[in-house]
């Protein structure tokens, strides 16, 4: 599909490039701008389908909650230290 839009630019600008008829002129770059701008377009999407992550891979909601759960468990575990080796600077001397 972005080839045909790529010739259709193409001959669009050819046309406005040789003819000698004002209006068929503006036709003619019309349809070479339109088709540039709707074949960078169709470029652009195609690069971001080819990157694009399928839907199987995606992750469900069981999967996000243990996934919260375990992000949890590791931030309050940095957060609160085990204090059994721990020592408290309001006891020494």
């Amino acid at each position: 599909m972005r080839w045909i839009l790529l010739i259709a630019a193409i001959v669009g600008f050819a046309v406005a490039f040789t003819t000698r008829s004002p209006g068929l002129m503006g036709l003619g770059l019309l349809l070479g701008c339109g088709g540039l701008l709707c074949f960078g377009f169709a470029l652009a999407a195609s690069r971001v389908a080819m990157t694009a992550q399928s839907e199987t891979t995606l992750n469900i909601d069981p999967e996000i909650r243990a996934l919260q759960a375990k992000a949890a468990a590791a931030k309050s575990a940095t957060t609160h230290p085990a204090k059994a080796g721990s020592i408290d600077s309001s006891n020494s001397a």
